[in-house]
Parts: C-alpha cells; structure tokens; sequence
C-alpha cells in the first residue's frame, strides 16, 4: 500500500528509478558446505596448526594477566614480551601461505573460507577458555587456602568478584588485541597474496571477517558495543527496541524494497515474538562450544525479519548504510525540513524535476514518525551517553545515563539508584552532571536534532547489516568442530573427513618435499675494525650489528621467503626452498636478487651513520648460486645443519681477490664486480674452483646455474650496452618479477665477458667465452635501461 490517500496523486518514482543511483552490495556464498561432515556426522572436522593455536593461547593468557594484575589487582607486571605477537603472526602467515597453496593447486577456493573461519572461532574460544582458566585458578586457590590468613582469602574473593564483574571488558579487550593483528597481517599481506595467487583478495568479505559485533561477548555489554553502535536499539530491557525502529525504516521504504524485507510477515514465522530474548540468550545452545551472543543475534534478528533475509545473508540496498546517507541528503528542503545550512547536499542523483517534492515528503514522514514515538530523545540521549560516562569516570553504566536523559526515568528513582551503588563516590555531583545533560537534550536545537536523527539512521543501516553478518559468520563457525584430540584426529583422518591447516614444518613426511633450493652469500668486510672503534669508545658492538644490520636484514627474508642458514660477524648465508606443490612461488632467483639489493641497502643506510659517527665503512659482496636439487641435512642435537655445495660455491663468489684488489687497475674500480681468468692458472687454484678471479665490492653476483633458473622464471629481454651511456662490452637483461605480495619489480643484469688478467691489467676476452653475470643496483642506470626497452616496444 502506498503511505496514504493524499499521495495517490502526487509523483512517486518507480522501484527501478528509486533505486538505480544506489549501491548494492554483492551476496556472500559461503562455500564451506562443499567439505564432507566429520566423524559426528554434523560438522566439518578441522585441525589447525599447534604452533599456531600453542602461540595463540601463549600470547592470550600473558596478555590476560598482564591486563589484570595491573588494571584490576593493582600490581605492576612485566609487560608481555614482543615476540609473542610476532610468533602468532608468523604461524598464522605460514598456515595462510600453505592454504593458499593448496587452494590454487586444487582449486578450492572454500579452503580458505574454512581457514578464516576457524581461526576466528579457535581466538574467541581461546579468550573465553583463558578467562575460565584463570577463573578456575582463583576458585582452586580459594578452597584450598581455607587454612591461610583470612586477608589472603579475602584478597582472592575480591578477585573474582571483580574478574565476574568486568568480564565483558576483558574480553572486548583480549579479543580486539586478536582481531588488530589479524587485521594487519590480512590487510598488509596476505589479501595481496591471494588475489595474485587465487584471483580473490577476500574469499569472506572483510566488513564480515572483522564485523565488530563478532568481537563482542553479548548485544547487552553496552560499555563495549557504544564504541561501534547507538545504544538506543540495544537495551536488554526493551525487548522491542531493534524491531521498532526496523518497523520504522523498513514501513518508510517499503514500496522499494523487496517483498522478503517485509517486516508484517516476519513475527508469524517466527516462534519466539513473546520470548524475553535474555532467556533466550541465557538458554545454552546444543553444541557446548557455541558463543552466547549467537543466541543473542538470533533472536533480535527472528523478531525482527523474515529468516531467509538473515539465515541464507540476502540483501538490499538497506544492507549499505551510505544509501541512507545518499537519500537524505540528495536535495535541500526550501522549507527547512531536511537539513540545516550546515550540511551540503550531496550530488544529484535523481534527475527528475519532481524528485525534490517526493523527497520532502519523504522526510517530513521519517520526522514525523520518529517523532511520534519520541524516539527522537533516545537518539539525543544515546548519543550524549557515551561522553558522560567518560566525565563520569565509568561510575555508573551508561544504559542508566542513557535512559535519564531519555526521560525514562525519575529523578526520585536515579537519586534512589544512585545512592546505593558503591562505585559511586558523590551522588550529587553525579546528579548534577546528569541534570546539565538532560537539559542539554531537552534543549537540542532543532536543525541539530535533524541532524543527528539523520545521522542515527545511517547508524542503524550499519547495526542492520553488521548483525546480519554475525549471523552468517556464527552459523559458519557453529558448523565447524576444532579438533584436538588424538583419537579424534586420528579417526577423521583414517575416514578423510580431516581438514587441516598446518605449517610447511609440520606437514607429514612426503608432504614436503624440497625441489630445489638457492643460497645467498653476503661476505661482510669491515666489521672488525667497527667492532674495535667501538670498543676503544665503550660502546657495545652487538647492539651495534643487532640494529643497524641483523634486524633490517631479518625484516626483510619474510618478504621473499628467505631463511637464515649461518651468521656471523664477517658473513651471512641465507636459503631460499622451491617447493613441488608451489609452482606459483617458483621465482627464487629473481627474489633473491630483490633480496640481495635490499641488503646493500641496509648497509648504504649503516655506513651513512658510520660517516657521521667518524666510524669505519661496512663493504659486501654477494653471490647468488641455484642447484636444481634439495639440500641435505645433519643434525648438532636438534639443530638442522645445511649440506649443500652451493654454499662453497657462493662463497666463492661473493669473494674479492687480493690479488686484483692491491693493483692499480683494482684501485680504479670503484663498485662492482669483476671477474677475470689469470694467464697462470696454477696459483690460483686453491682460491676458486672455476680458476678465476673475482673483484666484488657491493655487488651482486649470480652463478650460470642461476642464471639459466632465472632465464626459466622471467621473459629476460636484451639490450646491447652500447645504446646505453656506459663504458664496457656486452649486454644488459631485463625483466619484471613479482614478489610474494604480487607486487612488481624491475630486475637487470649485466652480462660480461671474463677477461684475462696478465697481472697488472686485464686483455683480452677468454677463450672459452665464458661469461659473468652480476644484478645492476644503480637506480639510474636501471631507469636508462627500462627506458630504452619501452621506447624499443613503442
């Protein structure tokens, strides 16, 4: 039905014209029923990763006693060490990487789904189970010092009278520390990787993922949920509170919505209109490991809609509250109803001259109606509350102030309330705040109100669709059972039921095979004569190494999978492994090279604070060498020890000859590499294996083996050196490599022919026409070479 007679005969737009200048966001499809059931026959079996789920649990329950003992108990802890935080993002990285792995290869894009999922079901079990552990703890503690002092046992019921009583907070806070990192790691890397790798950045939308409602132990904790929401349609005791202002926005726009948002239906096919929702919420659920709040959302959702619109996540253009915000503020009421001079309309998305007459009366009935049901002071109210609380300094909770503001209650009953709360330290002073308050609500300015009624609907769009969301994600993760166990691991496993999400270490043997591998090389020179300058100053040379050199370089091998083999002070042996089932990875060399660069980065950073502090200069050289090969292992105790001739060989390469170094010609070379074959081989047979000569002074240089691995990895392009401003003979290669994250990086080399070296000077070129290859690092030069390859492509 239209809204009323009178409108019979004034324009209204059409359904298709209402709606086509509005946002309409994409329905999510969960994928995860594709897994077969498990060994309960219900839910899909799952075991994540135990570093993972050992470092979760770690981080959580340090956190959690650091958050008490001192926000609550007083005392003053260590704080919870850094390496807890990075240990979880590390598992939780390995564990993604591998998944997606897995995704690509057999492409499943619902393995990720399943993942995700699971992660956030695993953090908000692990806070819930940390917080009932350390409740246990207290209650142990209690009934077994019935024999000590009485302040002792005094101290430990304070203790859990407390912990009861802000158990809401802490939880907020633990798990909002949980979700903050995943959100960074998510964010930062790992959305990057999956849409390079599986095309999909976000398999679960990220407003979903990291809904905050998800982050919440209950719809009641209102000191928790005022930080995302308006508390007017969340008050435990005004059961019809969600569903009135939904009648409200839905009846307002019901001639353009779709029938299934039809809000007249949805109590007739729901059983539980006159069900107090907190027994519904208290009511446990019956699997042992569901979350409260899912109740909760439940029943709030079935009193209010229809089930299809939440259960199978179906949306509108209501599902985007900016529509709202679009609508409202599309035009200017000339009478002063819509907006103040404050607020710019938005731009005109509704070309139809009549538009402007439908809107106001679009407006003037939104007022009206919201008038009506004096919900306008409860949108003051609730949006005055949270900044009293605050002033108050948390002294009573911020439903009651809600509700005094309101007017829903008498000053005789606050004055009563009031003077019986003992966290309360002057009641009349508090009293005082509240009346300032409360008249400051009463006195709104008319403009202001529209101002913040409009701004209330926007808000309520955003409540709308956020628990909608969390239903979604609740009923994902009430189908998915974390196992454990041994006996139940090893049952879903015998049935292939499992499914499990693990780090590349722990896979089984025969799941991770090795394909080939690569070493990197930095001979570092210099580090002595710091380390005795530094000592003759009384400063500490590890602190020194540790900060300007080993942490940068350690930053930087996550970015391309690199891992450390052996460092000392003089030299640094990193690995790169090329796994048989990750063939989208199968880039070491070029990363390597990437790696390499990063490197002599770190060092060019170091040695301009060695300038300034009047201290000697680091000097690198590095070589890159590939075998098509996996490396072999010995074992000191526990401690894998690498067996690879690449190292000898890397070695080799990243060398400088003192030879060539004390000559002239050596004196004049400056940075690079050189690399020359004496005319009397014999001498220098004990110095390299290949019986050359090298110069390497911050460069790069890679073996033939990886070269012709990088020539299988990227489309190499040759440019020959004379078009480029440079003095020597040979060519330069370029191409573009992507690294782990999928951005795109320019890679070029030179290609050099060995010379031969008379002593004094090098000659001719080698007879075996053997030659070099080392990776350019000067910016300019690179830019030169990229530039004449474009030009050649035009």
């Amino acid at each position: 039905m239209r809204a009323g007679i009178d409108n019979l005969f004034r324009w209204q737009p059409s359904v298709d014209e209402f709606v086509a200048p509005l946002h309409l966001k994409t329905v999510f499809q969960p994928l995860i029923d594709r897994f077969p059931k498990g060994i309960d026959n219900t839910r899909l079996d799952v075991v994540l990763s135990l570093e993972f789920t050992s470092q979760t649990q770690l981080m959580v329950r340090r956190a959690l006693l650091h958050d008490v003992a001192e926000n609550y108990w007083g005392e003053s802890p260590p704080l919870p060490d850094n390496k807890d935080v990075q240990y979880f993002r590390e598992a939780y990285t390995g564990m993604m990487e591998l998944a997606v792995d897995r995704a690509r290869k057999h492409i499943r894009l619902e393995l990720i789904q399943l993942l995700q999922f699971s992660v956030i079901k695993f953090s908000l079990q692990t806070v819930n189970g940390e917080l009932a552990r350390l409740r246990g703890q207290l209650q142990r503690a209690r009934s077994t010092g019935v024999h000590q002092s009485s302040g002792r046992a005094v101290e430990i019921h304070e203790r859990l009278v407390l912990l009861a009583k802000e158990e809401h907070v802490i939880r907020y806070q633990l798990t909002s520390q949980l979700f903050k990192e995943l959100f960074k790691l998510e964010t930062l890397h790992l959305s990057k990787l999956r849409k390079s790798v599986l095309g999909s950045a976000w398999p679960i939308p990220k407003s979903l993922l990291f809904n905050p409602i998800l982050q919440l132990s209950s719809l009641w904790a209102d000191e928790q949920l005022m930080k995302h929401y308006s508390l007017v349609c969340t008050d435990r005791n005004d059961p019809d509170g969600f569903d009135g202002v939904n009648r409200l926005v839905t009846e307002l726009f019901l001639d353009y919505l779709p029938p299934w948002v039809n809000f007249t239906t949805a109590q007739n096919l729901v059983g539980i209109l006159d069900t107090d929702l907190s027994t519904v919420a208290s009511r446990s659920r019956k699997e042992q490991d569901s979350l409260a709040i899912f109740a909760e959302i439940e029943a709030l959702l079935g009193r209010s809609m229809l089930q299809a619109e939440y259960s199978e996540g179906r949306v509108s253009w209501l599902d985007t509250p900016e529509n709202i915000s679009r609508i409202i503020y599309s035009t200017k009421s000339t009478k002063g109803i819509c907006t103040d001079d404050t607020v710019q309309p938005l731009s005109t998305y509704w070309s139809n001259n009549k538009w402007p007459g439908f809107h106001y009366r679009l407006i003037k009935r939104m007022l009206k109606r919201i008038y009506s049901h004096n919900l306008d002071q409860q949108i003051l109210a609730c949006h005055l509350a949270p900044d009293i609380y605050k002033e108050l300094n948390q002294q009573l909770p911020v439903r009651m102030i809600c509700n005094y503001l309101a007017g829903r209650m008498e000053r005789k009953e606050l004055s009563r309330k009031l003077a019986g709360m003992q966290s309360v330290g002057n009641a009349t002073q508090v009293q005082k705040v509240l009346e300032r308050a409360r008249g400051l609500v009463h006195s709104t300015p008319a403009p202001h109100k529209r101002r913040r009624i409009f701004s209330f609907l926007r808000h309520f769009a955003v409540l709308r669709h956020d628990l909608k969301m969390a239903y979604q994600a609740h009923s994902a993760m009430e189908q998915i059972r974390l196992l454990s166990q041994p006996k139940d691991l090893e049952l879903s496993r015998s049935n292939n039921t499992l499914q499990e999400f693990l780090l590349r270490e722990e896979l089984p043997p025969g799941q991770r095979r090795i394909r080939n591998h690569l070493i990197i090389k930095a001979d570092v020179r210099g580090s002595t004569a710091i380390t005795s300058e530094l000592r003759q100053r009384k400063l500490n040379p590890a602190s020194h190494f540790s900060i300007n050199f080993f942490q940068p370089i350690n930053k930087l091998l996550e970015s391309c999978g690199a891992k450390k083999v052996f460092v000392e002070g003089d030299a640094v042996i990193l690995s790169i492994f090329e796994y048989e089932d990750t063939p989208y990875q199968w880039l070491c060399v070029s990363h390597a090279c990437g790696l390499a660069q990063e490197i002599l980065k770190v060092v060019d950073i170091q040695n301009i604070k060695n300038r300034q502090h009047d201290l000697p200069e680091l000097e690198l050289g590095l070589g890159i060498v590939f075998s098509d090969d996996a490396p072999a292992y010995l074992y000191d105790e526990e401690r894998p020890i690498m067996i690879s001739s690449a190292i000898n060989r890397a070695d080799q390469l990243s060398s400088c000859s003192a030879v060539i170094r004390r000559s002239r010609y050596g004196g004049s070379l400056g940075w690079g590499i050189e690399v020359l074959a004496p005319l009397d081989s014999d001498p220098m047979e004990k110095e390299t294996s290949d019986q050359l000569l090298r110069y390497n002074v911050n460069g790069i240089e890679l073996d033939v083996s990886a070269y012709n691995k990088l020539k299988s990895e990227l489309s190499l392009r040759a440019i020959d050196a004379v078009s480029i401003s440079v003095d020597f003979t040979g060519r330069f290669l370029a191409g573009r490599y992507p690294d782990l994250s999928g951005a795109m990086h320019w890679l070029v080399l030179q290609e050099s022919p060995v010379r031969i070296w008379d002593g004094l000077k090098p000659g001719e070129d080698d007879q075996r026409g053997r030659n070099f290859y080392q990776v350019i690092t000067d910016k300019d030069l690179v830019a030169e070479v990229v530039d004449k390859l474009i030009q050649r492509r035009r």
